[in-house]
């Protein structure tokens, strides 16, 4: 097994070496888009809309790729056979599609993006998300708080973010913490997988394509269960399959029903056992079926603040709502929508049968309030054209920004001496952010109790990866760190280390990156990159084992060292040769 681990590192830095030689050394190709999905795993929403709106030539002769994994290339192989799309390649190999991703003047992306990116300048980067969440959030989720790194490295890397009410804005930079430091534009636009619920001939049109036009057509589409990184796909197949038999059972045969799960379940459910439910229809994009619905019915799925501008009925099926808040929780409670609630088939069935008896006006001129036919269109005039069509603004915050490493929260002298420092510093004034290591299962398990220690306007920017080094500094990684070096650190480790701080930090303008944990060779190496760092040092900051000259080397990378102790001070001196940048602070 470590023989097969060593292997795949090896492998993992030749596949490194190419990535970031295009990142140091190819220029970006000007006319080079690039499209991701869900990291890979879908392809359909905003991200289909806007490669097809590119697709009519109205904007230059772009070159469009896709990353996707191979069941989702087959899959958009299906939507070209029905959709005019100009897509030049479909990369299935995260490799090339890093690759890709460093060379591409355009990034686009409805989620996260790949781990081993890291923006260039001059680079273009847009987020659209993927929907308006009545579910909580990032840091909102205590459970998801631990891997908030992966979504704030895209946040913070783009250029501009999409939301089509200002109810998202707030609750995504909020609840991802980047309300204080996100430096890009905010376009107030609306979703452009919702621009075909204002083009009602289509929905009739496909109806008579499918053989539809004398059926009543309801949607049912739950949402997953779990959170992201804990989610038992099967159980949810097994629960809804349960329920659609029952209510497969109560339709009659001008009604059909069809189901989908959330993109994140890719467990499937054979639809040939159903008289009246079906899948969706392949080769068609999801919210062209949708449209065709008469009735929506969700759970706690975004989709309903979507299909609300058709203003045709939506039902909301909460049977486990108890058992879903005790892990997730709302941003506002499900009595607060318009649409009704039920909470078995029969009261279901009931609702199906009935006419919309709801008003939703003031829901959808509040969650709606810029969706339109023309979203595709004018993003992409926004974007590639400079054209001033969509409402910009972007968020104010002139205090200056801390940055704390706090190690990975595990030491509890460290964090209790981080909360003190924070209780006593300015922080009306000042801007605090932890970093800190995630990867530990205990402090997983404990997070939330760690998380309410510290004062509640103090944000986290968790670390998103480890090093990721090509194959050369990994060779000079292990001879200057493991093999007792007295040697400089060479040129190629300031450069990964340079590299991972951009990659983590890059788009955040820190006014100084603080080491609070002491000696942490990676970490301190990183911060020592950013443009004023801080080291401070306690009485057990490093041991005897460690290599006298990397200690050296890494304490000389920071632009100051501050310590507690004048006899740490001292021997720190002398470590260091240089006792020009060593601060004895002394606290009151």
């Amino acid at each position: 097994m470590q023989l097969r681990q060593k292997i795949r590192n090896i492998r993992d830095c030749y596949d490194n070496t190419s990535i970031y030689d295009a990142y140091y050394s190819s220029p970006i190709d000007e006319n080079l888009i690039y499209f991701e999905s869900r990291n890979g795993r879908d392809f359909t929403g905003n991200i289909f809309r806007i490669i097809e709106e590119l697709s009519t030539g109205a904007y230059g002769d772009y070159k469009i790729c896709v990353y996707a994994t191979e069941k989702v290339k087959a899959r958009i192989l299906d939507f070209k056979k029905n959709y005019n799309l100009k897509i030049d390649r479909i990369l299935t190999s995260k490799k090339d599609a890093a690759i890709a991703l460093e060379k591409a003047k355009y990034v686009f992306t409805d989620s996260g993006i790949q781990t081993k990116y890291v923006k260039r300048e001059g680079q273009i980067f847009v987020n659209t998300w993927h929907g308006t969440p009545l579910k909580l959030m990032g840091s909102d989720n205590v459970f998801e708080v631990p891997a908030l790194g992966f979504i704030q490295h895209s946040l913070l890397s783009s250029d501009y973010l999409l939301y089509p009410n200002e109810y998202m804005c707030q609750k995504m930079t909020e609840a991802f913490m980047i309300e204080k430091i996100y430096s890009g534009k905010i376009l107030l636009e609306g979703y452009p997988r919702n621009s075909i619920f204002f083009d009602e001939s289509h929905a009739s049109s496909l109806k008579d394509k499918l053989n539809l036009t004398d059926k009543e057509i309801f949607i049912y589409m739950p949402t997953f269960r779990g959170i992201v990184t804990d989610r038992d796909d099967e159980k949810q197949r097994d629960d809804v399959e349960s329920y659609l038999f029952e209510i497969d059972s109560k339709l009659d045969d001008s009604q059909v029903l069809f189901a989908k799960l959330h993109a994140y379940n890719e467990s499937q459910i054979d639809f040939n056992r159903f008289s009246h439910i079906r899948a969706f229809p392949k080769g068609y994009e999801i919210y062209e079926i949708i449209n065709m619905g008469d009735v929506l019915i969700t759970d706690y799925s975004s989709v309903f603040f979507d299909f609300a501008n058709t203003s045709r009925k939506i039902i909301i099926f909460n049977y486990d709502e108890e058992d879903y808040l005790s892990y997730r929780g709302f941003y506002f409670p499900l009595d607060d929508l318009p649409f009704p609630k039920v909470r078995n088939v029969d009261d279901l069935i009931a609702e199906m049968n009935c006419p919309k008896e709801y008003d939703d006006t003031q829901f959808i001129k509040s969650f709606c309030s810029y969706d339109s036919i023309n979203a595709s269109k004018n993003i992409c005039r926004h974007i590639f054209k400079n054209e001033n069509v969509c409402k910009e603004i972007r968020l104010a915050n002139e205090n200056p920004n801390i940055l704390i490493y706090a190690g990975d929260l595990s030491d509890g002298k460290i964090t209790d001496s981080i909360i003190s420092l924070l209780d006593k510093a300015d922080r009306k004034a000042n801007n605090f952010f932890i970093t800190f290591k995630p990867w530990d299962e205990n402090i997983k398990k404990n997070f939330k109790d760690i998380l309410n220690m510290f004062p509640r306007d103090v944000e986290f920017l968790p670390f998103k990866s480890n090093l990721i080094p090509t194959i050369r500094e990994k060779m000079d990684y292990d001879k200057f760190f493991e093999n007792n070096s007295t040697n400089n650190i060479p040129d190629s480790l300031k450069r990964l280390f340079k590299r991972s701080y951009d990659k983590q930090y890059g788009a955040v303008d820190f006014d100084f990156a603080l080491d609070f944990y002491g000696i942490d060779s990676d970490v301190s190496m990183i911060l020592a990159s950013s443009q004023n760092s801080i080291i401070w040092l306690h009485d057990n900051a490093f041991n005897t084992n460690q290599n006298p000259n990397v200690i050296r080397e890494i304490l000389n990378s920071f632009d100051l060292i501050v310590t507690d102790s004048d006899k740490l001070a001292e021997k720190l001196s002398e470590i260091t040769q240089n006792g020009k940048n060593i601060e004895v602070f002394k606290s009151d």
